[in-house]
């Protein structure tokens, strides 16, 4: 089973979640001021279901995992 991404109107403390039990993303769009802000949650929660499904989870703590994800998003404004 692939990931599956739900998006919520509703309010939520987060932007994004992501549940590697039910390789499942919701996504609150509440949460977000435009389309490619949604667009990046989209994508980092992505990213926690590839860590996961890769199995590299196990050799990362959670504050770990963000800042990588992190770095991967703002790579290329960093290079340019």
């Amino acid at each position: 089973m692939g990931l599956k991404v739900e998006l919520r109107a509703r309010h939520s403390d987060n932007r994004g979640i992501y549940y590697s039990e039910t390789k499942r993303a919701v996504i609150y769009l509440a949460m977000h001021e435009t389309l490619e802000d949604i667009y990046k949650t989209i994508n980092h929660e992505v990213y926690h279901h590839c860590f996961s499904e890769a199995d590299e989870v196990d050799n990362m703590d959670e504050d770990m995992e963000e800042r990588l994800i992190f770095c991967i998003q703002w790579a290329e404004e960093s290079i340019a």
